[in-house]
């Protein structure tokens, strides 16, 4: 029998660094936390994020000594986008929010959506949470690999839809537990981090942040 890894349990987060412009952007498949709202089937179970694409943890004034929302949200302010949160529905909504069930081990396509291209790379990461209780933290996301063992994609030119293959890790499962997959989005040569994390399965969300540093989007 196959044991399946259950996305909506994952954070996955993106981060973007930008000298002049906000990078925008979203998790689509599998959905993060603040667009999975937006899809018919989560309709009345997710409230929709229309804010979504653009969320940067309320950008650098608002981080506190480094620290910053794990899934986009300001540090000082609520944390919508994390477990518990308005769009971080697990605890209660269980089964209901989750956005895309996987195989430990197996090879999936990730889907994220640009609508200011700024170039750059996505990076992945995947958080295991052992209670439905749990939050996310930077320290719990594991770096995800390509194929080819890569962990950064570099991003083409254009605002469209990309397709990044990644490798989940064999023999994590998520059958009661819950996991949340991070997605990164680093620009290069520019003073600001913008960060863009998509929460379990459902949302994604977008940070600001210190020179060379990612924040995760949920």
């Amino acid at each position: 029998m196959t044991i399946t890894t259950f996305l909506s349990a994952y954070a996955l987060g993106l981060a973007a660094i930008s000298n002049y412009a906000h990078a925008h952007g979203r998790l689509i498949a599998p959905p993060h936390r603040g667009y999975i709202g937006k899809l018919a089937q989560f309709a009345g179970i997710v409230p929709p994020d229309y804010g979504d694409h653009g969320l940067n943890a309320g950008g650098i004034a608002a981080t506190s000594g480094g620290k910053f929302g794990v899934c986009g949200d300001s540090y000082t302010g609520v944390r919508q986008h994390e477990t518990g949160g308005t769009y971080g529905t697990f605890p209660t909504n269980g089964a209901k929010a989750i956005g895309a069930c996987y195989s430990p081990g197996s090879t999936v396509d990730l889907q994220v959506q640009l609508t200011a291209n700024h170039k750059g790379y996505f990076e992945f990461g995947l958080c295991k949470l052992d209670t439905k209780h749990d939050k996310e933290t930077n320290e719990c996301f594991q770096t995800l690999a390509q194929p080819n063992g890569e962990t950064q994609w570099q991003v083409p030119p254009g605002n469209e839809v990309f397709t990044i293959q990644s490798v989940l890790p064999a023999g994590v499962t998520c059958e009661v537990k819950r996991a949340v997959r991070l997605l990164h989005l680093a620009l290069p040569n520019l003073p600001q981090v913008q960060h863009l994390a998509s929460q379990p399965t459902p949302p994604t969300i977008l940070h600001l942040a210190h020179p060379n540093r990612l924040l995760p989007r949920c």
